[in-house]
């Protein structure tokens, strides 16, 4: 009977689907629930500048990932009749380190031209086994978080090079990812 029950549930193990990792499934999904979020708060005609997401801690960079997801996300707030304006920095990004929401002073320029209402923002942290994203539509004059949109992604080794890892990385290698 043991035997019996220990198949009957690797058998609905088996059966279970599988966890969602289409990446530009996932970034509609951020932008459908960001822009959803802030409909509220944000003229139909307004303008939102965005940069790439960055690794949590560490605004100064970023990696594949990161620039991806970002322009996957922009890109369906475009479909949806968004106006859209990539900020390109010396960094590469949208916020400074004083603050999690404070824009640098060259994206907050790029923002005055564009007349931009709001900025896209993401970050995300990584494991071997999964990575936590949040994206983030702030309020370009206030600081404030209009809408955002949080998702722990299963990954595996063909994801790793978005990542820019490889297997076995650790803690002393490269900073605050901690893998197994």
């Amino acid at each position: 009977m043991r035997n019996f029950l220990a198949a009957a549930l690797l058998l609905l193990g088996a059966c279970a689907p599988a966890p969602q990792k289409d990446f530009v499934a996932l970034s509609y999904e951020a932008a459908d629930v960001l822009l959803q979020g802030a409909r509220g708060e944000l003229p139909d005609d307004a303008t939102i500048i965005y940069g790439v997401f960055t690794p949590v801690g560490q605004p100064g960079t970023s990696e594949p990932f990161g620039r991806m997801f970002a322009e996957l996300v922009a890109s369906r707030l475009v479909q949806n009749g968004v106006g859209v304006v990539e900020v390109r920095l010396r960094d590469a990004i949208a916020v400074r380190e004083g603050g999690p929401y404070a824009l640098s002073d060259d994206a907050r320029d790029v923002a005055r031209r564009v007349q931009a209402r709001a900025a896209l923002s993401g970050s995300y942290a990584v494991t071997s086994e999964y990575a936590l994203v949040t994206a983030r539509l702030i309020d370009i004059a206030t600081g404030i978080v209009l809408s955002s949109w949080d998702k722990r992604i299963p990954i595996g080794y063909p994801d790793y090079a978005l990542f820019d890892m490889s297997p076995g990385w650790t803690r002393a290698d490269h900073g605050f990812y901690a893998f197994r």
